[in-house]
């Protein structure tokens, strides 16, 4: 079997955040992938400009300094996965971030990784909703979505830093998607196995009326 572990970079319902991109890292194994970011966090000096990150309660793509992003992405791309990336340009929309929109998201991107690798059937996802009920509608959407069961787990970052691996790989993404360099998404260029770009207004005609904009 294999798992999915999916984090986004970018926020919906933020109409200055135009770019969203959602990753998915698929491996056959989690095992040592959870090792990667307490080993980044260990070479943090406590001394200088990036001692501040070890106060951090999680280390993520937005909250370091390039020298841990490098590092990273570094160690991602020493490890077993496949990534697939879905680039969303909302065209300065608003856009309601509920289980609909959000499970449209990440069935989108998860679409090809199915075909792919036809026995994926777990995911890790970043705990992306509060109540419980939003995340089983969520659940319940994807797997209709995507035409398959899934065992879904809703992950605590802070607590299961494995899942900020897909953070990182989607910041990069993004960083390179808005400023046109490719500083940091370069490391994990030959992991990248699909990467898709549309605005929202397409991902809407394709996923249909369920995708709803802020009022």
């Amino acid at each position: 079997m294999h798992f999915a572990l999916i984090d986004e970079s970018g926020r919906l319902a933020d109409p200055k955040d135009r770019i969203l991109v959602i990753a998915a890292l698929v491996t056959r194994s989690l095992v040592g992938l959870d090792k990667i970011i307490p080993e980044a966090r260990r070479k943090i000096p406590a001394k200088g400009k990036r001692r501040k990150e070890l106060k951090l309660a999680e280390i993520k793509f937005s909250t370091t300094g390039d020298r841990t992003r490098e590092r990273v992405l570094k160690l991602i791309s020493s490890a077993r996965v496949k990534v697939f990336i879905l680039i969303i340009d909302k065209e300065g929309r608003k856009i309601l971030d509920n289980p609909q929109n959000y499970a449209k998201l990440i069935s989108k991107v998860l679409e090809r990784a199915v075909k792919k690798f036809r026995d994926l059937g777990h995911v890790l996802i970043d705990r992306h909703f509060t109540y419980i009920t939003q995340r089983e509608k969520f659940n319940e959407i994807l797997q209709k979505s995507l035409k398959r069961k899934l065992f879904i787990e809703h992950l605590d970052s802070q607590q299961n830093t494995i899942i900020s691996l897909a953070d990182f790989v989607a910041g990069a993404a993004r960083f390179a998607a808005i400023s046109k360099s490719s500083e940091f998404k370069k490391f994990i260029e030959g992991l990248i196995v699909s990467e898709e770009r549309l605005t929202w207004r397409e991902l809407a005609k394709q996923k249909g009326k369920s995708l709803k904009e802020c009022p």
